[in-house]
């Protein structure tokens, strides 16, 4: 599916709409134009990713970005793309990769005038919790549990009204600062969800490591001068 529901009343090219649909805020939902057929229809889907960034609004102009993603187990990282490569799924064990994070979504199926389907949706938001309000003020309806998917997505078993009530904002969320890299959404370099240090390094720091890095430098150009070189300084 596309991320980012297109409006059903939408005609013309799916692109076009000009509505900013990625995020679903659950307080509006069953007043909605736009989500509400979906949710009364029972298009409720569950969104699988391996994380999510965000944005700190909450200090200064600057907005550093955040990598956020289920707590994990047995030292594995969501990461790391060898940990995700190496991971299986059996019968007697279950999933041994890194813990994927699980958000409630709405979809819906648009039709153009050719007729040709495309599916789409929205991931619905809620006000955050202390474990994220510090990072921002809202955060996405996060499932974690196998009750919460099974009752969001049994859309004939459990009424929209009680699956809304399902959704409450989750306590137990991990998060890193990452590099600027992903302000640009058409950088996918594998290293930016990496974690990176916010540590930042006095000017007098930095101007030692400059004159050791000099000083080293130097002395390496010397210990390769060749010996006759040398000798003829000595003699000087």
């Amino acid at each position: 599916m596309m991320w980012g529901m297109i409006p059903p009343w939408h005609q013309g090219d799916y692109k076009s709409h000009g509505l900013s649909t990625n995020n679903c805020r659950i307080e509006n939902v069953l007043n909605s134009k736009l989500y509400s057929g979906s949710l009364k229809k029972g298009y409720r889907c569950v969104v699988i990713c391996d994380g999510f960034y965000e944005w700190q609004t909450t200090k200064g102009k600057n907005k550093q970005p955040y990598f956020i993603y289920s707590p994990q187990q047995n030292g594995l990282r969501p990461e790391v793309l060898e940990d995700w490569n190496d991971a299986a799924w059996s019968d007697s064990k279950g999933w041994s990769g890194p813990i994927p994070l699980l958000m409630a979504g709405l979809f819906n199926e648009w039709h153009s005038p050719e007729n040709d389907i495309k599916y789409s949706y929205s991931v619905i938001t809620m006000e955050a919790t202390d474990v994220f309000s510090w990072l921002h003020h809202r955060m996405p309806a996060v499932l974690n549990s196998d009750e919460q998917v099974r009752s969001w997505l049994d859309y004939e078993g459990v009424p929209y009204r009680d699956a809304l009530e399902y959704l409450t904002p989750v306590k137990n969320l991990s998060s890193h600062p990452v590099s600027n890299l992903v302000n640009n959404s058409k950088n996918k370099d594998s290293t930016c969800n990496k974690p990176v240090s916010l540590k930042t390094e006095s000017k007098s720091s930095l101007l030692m490591k400059a004159w050791l890095k000099k000083g080293s430098l130097e002395k390496k150009s010397n210990e390769n001068e060749p010996s006759a070189k040398k000798m003829k300084s000595l003699d000087s």
